[in-house]
C-alpha cells in the first residue's frame, strides 16, 4: 500500500534533510552567477523544507502535486550538487 501525501511529504523531507549537505561553506566558491549559486539554491530548499515542514504540524495535508513539486527540487538541487562536485554518488 502506498504512503498517503502527509507520510509520502513527510519521508521526503526526512530523506532530503539527510542527503543534501545544507551545512556546506561558501568560503571562496563564489562563480559570481547568484541565479545558479548552489548555496542559493540550498537556501531556497531548506526554506520550502522548513515551511513544508511547519505546515504538516500544524496538520496541512499536501496533495499530490506538491510532493512531486518538492521532490524535483530536491532533485535538481542534488543534481547541480553532483555536477559542482559538492557531493559524490
Amino acid at each position: 500500500m502506498k504512503p498517503n501525501t502527509k507520510i509520502a511529504m513527510e519521508n521526503l523531507i526526512k530523506e532530503a534533510r539527510e542527503k543534501i549537505p545544507f551545512n556546506l561553506s561558501m568560503d571562496g566558491i563564489c562563480e559570481g552567477r547568484c541565479d545558479v549559486c548552489p548555496f542559493k539554491l540550498l537556501e531556497f530548499l531548506d526554506t520550502d523544507l522548513s515551511i513544508w515542514g511547519s505546515r504538516l504540524k500544524r496538520g496541512d495535508i499536501p496533495n499530490l502535486g506538491d510532493v512531486h513539486t518538492l521532490g524535483r527540487q530536491c532533485r535538481e538541487l542534488y543534481a547541480i550538487l553532483q555536477k559542482k562536485g559538492f557531493v559524490k554518488e
